[in-house]
């Protein structure tokens, strides 16, 4: 009997291991010490690295159910967001950047206050504007929805892409600079693609997700699996980190509950 249980305690110890290596190692080729905050927003604010860049809600922000995977951060649009404070780690990616998100963004009919306060504020270090994901509101006219990407310090500062996402949908956002040029990824595909040069001036200054703390530029809608890397990622790093999600692209993500080695040692016992 123990014998014809050997074939199937190594399936599970097989398992078992080849669930650890895709926990540490993720799903795809992005090298996970890049990635210095993210933020997964299931159930909490915290910075999912080991960076520690843990984020605070303020003036009512929220963790709410209906995320693209799980929960996700909830905005009211008037005056909440998420505050993190200045880090070495943040800081580091003030020559290299990649900034991804995921938004479901109300459509806004009317302008709310004066040009350009009613953009929404996807993910910045403010104030100063610096590495800027942001997407247009109804003060920009024909360009309400479209989304921009920029520094004060680069030449040139700001670019706006084609695409509008603010349609109550969910749309991945990715914003690359890599020394050269500015990248805008709009659901896998290039929005706008740019020579560019300069360095991000953003020592000592918040990274703010959602809105600022000036009260303007507040998103409203859901934002989920945000994060920000100290490298120029591929498209096809893009691409996985829009299908496979941030937390597993990178191993971030808890073991499957029927992979622990509890689950397993219980599977063997019972011999199914």
């Amino acid at each position: 009997m123990l014998y014809m249980k050997r074939p199937l305690i190594l399936i599970h110890i097989c398992l078992f291991i080849l669930s650890l290596i895709l926990t540490v190692q993720g799903y795809g080729a992005i090298n996970p010490k890049t990635a210095v905050a993210v933020w997964l927003f299931d159930g909490n604010t915290e910075d999912a690295t080991e960076n520690k860049n843990h984020g605070e809600l303020k003036n009512g922000a929220k963790i709410a159910d209906g995320g693209k995977f799980d929960k996700a951060l909830s905005l009211d649009g008037e005056d909440d967001y998420v505050l993190v404070n200045p880090s070495a780690s943040l800081e580091s990616s003030s020559k290299q950047y990649t900034g991804v998100a995921w938004v479901k963004l109300d459509k806004e009919g009317v302008q709310r206050n004066a040009c350009c306060n009613d953009d929404q504020n996807i993910l910045s270090w403010t104030p100063g504007w610096h590495s800027l994901l942001l997407v247009f509101g109804a003060g920009r006219g024909g360009n309400q929805g479209k989304v921009e990407i920029g520094s004060a310090e680069l030449a040139p500062q700001w670019n706006s892409g084609t695409k509008q996402v603010n349609d109550d949908k969910w749309h991945h956002l990715a914003f690359v600079y890599d020394g050269k040029k500015k990248l805008l990824y709009v659901d896998g595909e290039v929005d706008i693609d740019t020579p560019a040069s300069g360095t991000f001036g953003i020592f000592g200054i918040d990274v703010t997700i959602g809105g600022t703390a000036a009260s303007q530029r507040h998103a409203e809608g859901l934002l989920d699996d945000i994060a920000i890397f100290n490298a120029p990622l591929a498209k096809n790093d893009i691409k996985t980190l829009m299908d496979k999600g941030v937390g597993k692209t990178l191993g971030l993500l808890p073991v499957s509950p029927k992979y622990r080695l509890t689950a397993i040692w219980a599977s063997i016992k019972s011999g199914t």
